[in-house]
């Protein structure tokens, strides 16, 4: 079922796209004086530009364009909001032929029959209206699919494909009708402007991402299996990736016997000047298992990297609450080695100016905020990267949890199984002075993430010290 989180994002672009749209609409309807006679039409009319537009920013979004990832604070959020708008957009759309077939009501039977295929009689409007039954249909059954069926990442990552075809669909409805788009100019020099962008978008992403997408080559350089966790390490074969602890990567690989669509996963160690990275897979789905058989030297291809989550931490301001929920906590691994080698970080002359600005973290100067890391899972078993958490500490410069504790650095597993839901309370009690004048960023199941944030806001935390990875792509 479709995970969207309950954290603000930013809409403030769509909206005024929206109520452009709208302005435009209604300014043309006065303009000439071309005023409906049937009222049921405008809530239909507005319904279909309202989620024309909210579609085309949907596929706009999809894109992992930088600029916007910029402006939305990072690509998980991009994709929070692309869900949201796909969601709207469908429900909205219902509206139109409704409205549009209501002037039959009461008359049942001929309601239901306009909401239907019409027989073709010659007329280019009849056409249209049985091909905005097809896109109503086609769009209906792929959000099903997204809304209310889980399915397996590759059939999932498939099925957005056909968007594609929902877009030509609604361009040639648009075409065939004929109707307040065609009749008016300013309205339709927008709608097309903006039917122009979600098509070129579409093509961008579905067939000139893989050659034009910010991609590096890669080998893999080794490979270790802990229980259900692939460590995996991986060397440039040519151009250097620059990347920050927590973001993440889209993986290619063309191999038999793995598939081969781009899915993404969280580094999880920090920055080095060799530019190598590691990723820690647990192998739950169809790819993740499928990665077991990549072996030490096999190329890749990565695109990315993309993500936000780590920007705060490495800016060195407040302590830092880790909560990590699941897999929710491969984003923090990066930034906990980050903060417990400093024995790795260089000299300020061994770097140029430029890596210095973009890594401060590498520097020997920079010190590391102190971080209190709760990873949280059901039963023990399920705790797949404790060890590796723990091996952090052990072969850091602290040389086990003593050391570790005494610079204010924590770790806990939490398992709630045994100890129940986890809540803001036990944390706040947990973590030395309390959790209010501290950053605290939470990567896990979304009921989860919206529960705390809830608790933590009525304990008094500012909304600006929350920083959340929302990237739950299902």
């Amino acid at each position: 079922m479709l995970t969207i989180s309950k954290s603000s994002q930013r809409y403030t672009p769509v909206i005024l796209s929206v109520i452009l749209t709208q302005a435009l609409w209604l300014g043309s309807k006065w303009f000439f004086q071309d005023w409906f006679d049937d009222p049921f039409k405008y809530p239909a009319k507005a319904a279909s530009l309202t989620a024309t537009v909210l579609m085309c920013w949907c596929i706009a979004l999809s894109t992992r364009w930088r600029p916007i990832e910029d402006y939305f604070g990072g690509l998980d959020k991009v994709y929070q909001v692309h869900k949201r708008l796909g969601r709207w957009s469908f429900y909205i759309i219902l509206i139109h032929p409704l409205c549009l077939a209501a002037h039959r009501l009461p008359d049942l039977p001929a309601f239901l029959e306009y909401l239907w295929f019409q027989k073709l009689v010659g007329d280019p409007y009849l056409v249209g209206h049985n091909l905005g039954i097809i896109t109503l249909m086609l769009m209906a059954g792929l959000v099903t699919l997204t809304l209310w069926i889980k399915p397996p990442y590759h059939i999932w990552k498939h099925s957005h494909e056909w968007f594609g075809l929902v877009l030509l669909l609604v361009i040639a409805h648009i075409w065939f009708l004929d109707a307040d788009i065609a009749a008016y100019p300013l309205l339709r020099a927008l709608m097309y402007a903006l039917l122009a962008i979600a098509a070129a978008s579409f093509v961008y992403i579905r067939f000139l991402y893989r050659f034009l997408g910010p991609h590096y080559r890669y080998a893999v350089s080794r490979v270790e299996k802990i229980a259900d966790i692939l460590e995996l390490t991986f060397a440039p074969k040519g151009k250097k990736m620059d990347f920050k602890p927590s973001q993440f990567v889209y993986l290619v690989v063309r191999k038999p016997g793995i598939s081969p669509e781009p899915h993404p996963y969280s580094i999880a160690c920090g920055y080095s000047l060799g530019a190598e990275f590691k990723l820690g897979i647990k192998q739950t789905g169809d790819h993740t298992r499928s990665i077991e058989a990549l072996t030490k030297g096999d190329p890749v291809d990565v695109y990315g990297p993309y993500g936000r989550f780590s920007d705060r931490f490495l800016a060195g301001g407040r302590d830092c609450v880790f909560i990590g929920g699941g897999i929710g906590i491969t984003p923090f691994l990066g930034m906990w080695h980050v903060a417990l080698h400093s024995e790795e970080r260089l000299s300020a002359e061994s770097v140029s100016g430029e890596l210095r600005r973009i890594h401060p973290e590498i520097i020997k100067t920079w010190e590391s905020p102190r971080v209190f890391l709760f990873y949280v899972c059901r039963e023990e078993h399920e705790a797949s990267f404790d060890d590796d958490i723990r091996q952090e500490v052990v072969l850091s410069q602290f040389h086990g949890f003593e050391n570790l504790e005494k610079r204010g650095h924590r770790y806990e597993l939490y398992l709630s199984s045994k100890q129940g839901r986890i809540d803001a309370r036990y944390i706040a009690d947990r973590v030395p002075g309390g959790v209010l004048d501290k950053d605290i960023y939470l990567c896990g199941p979304t009921p989860m993430v919206d529960s705390l944030i809830s608790q933590f806001r009525r304990m008094g935390v500012p909304a600006g010290q929350f920083v959340v990875e929302d990237f739950n792509l299902l």
